[in-house]
């Protein structure tokens, strides 16, 4: 039985241009969720309404992949780019939210 793939496996051609666009792909999908966030602290600013959706966008910022998670270990960072997709899923459904809920209110 080879092993080899389970011990090195982020090793051979491609690896570092996985790597290399796994790390862009969790820095943009964080510069998305920032300006989800400065766009919900907005809201905030402009209704002094206090909802979940800063609180929550802020906590995700803080522990994004982008900056949490290692690319150069393991998986050559689809751990990292999976979880920057999913959290960015979660910026756009908090963005919904809270623009229906603007909506409801005027």
């Amino acid at each position: 039985m080879n092993t080899s793939a389970f011990i090195f496996a982020c090793s051979g051609p491609g690896a570092m241009a996985a790597i290399q666009q796994s790390i862009t792909i969790g820095y943009f999908c964080a510069a998305f969720g920032g300006v989800a966030t400065l766009a919900l602290a907005y809201a905030f600013v402009r209704t002094r309404r206090v909802r979940f959706t800063l609180p929550v966008a802020g906590l995700l910022m803080l522990v994004h992949p982008a900056w949490t998670v290692s690319a150069t270990r393991g998986d050559c960072g689809f751990f990292k780019r999976e979880v920057s997709y999913i959290l960015t899923a979660v910026f756009i459904g908090l963005l919904i939210y809270q623009y229906v809920l603007s909506r409801r209110a005027a």
